[in-house]
């Protein structure tokens, strides 16, 4: 049974960690649910007007979408993405990202890591 968003990631909602560190803490924690996920990365169109298209990060997890940010992001929050969002990933550009899985303890020396370095 697949457990809900809030439920399992609301402990990491506040932090700002760069984007595939968000992927590798979205992958630990759905591992350690025992949740089905893939991480991608693909195009994401950020101004309609221009056509500019930046890199993300993203994890499918049954039929929701997880935003870990943009690839060169170094603090963005993880987001559950809407329909709206979902619209703005470009589907033939996706690409399946194999992402080790880190022990929920390599998790918080990863979230120690980054807070600790964010007031220096």
């Amino acid at each position: 049974m697949s457990m809900n968003f809030e439920t399992l990631f609301s402990p990491y909602l506040t932090l700002r960690l760069a984007a595939f560190d968000n992927m590798k803490l979205i992958a630990a924690v759905l591992s350690e649910a025992g949740e089905v996920y893939q991480c991608v990365e693909a195009n994401l169109l950020v101004d309609t007007f221009s056509e500019q298209r930046n890199r993300g990060y993203f994890v499918q997890w049954g039929d929701r979408w997880l935003s870990c940010g943009l690839t060169h992001s170094y603090a963005s929050p993880i987001v559950l993405m809407t329909k709206i969002d979902l619209e703005q990933i470009d589907v033939a550009s996706v690409t399946l990202i194999t992402v080790p899985v880190m022990s929920m303890q390599q998790v918080g020396f990863m979230c120690i890591e980054s807070a600790h370095f964010d007031h220096c």
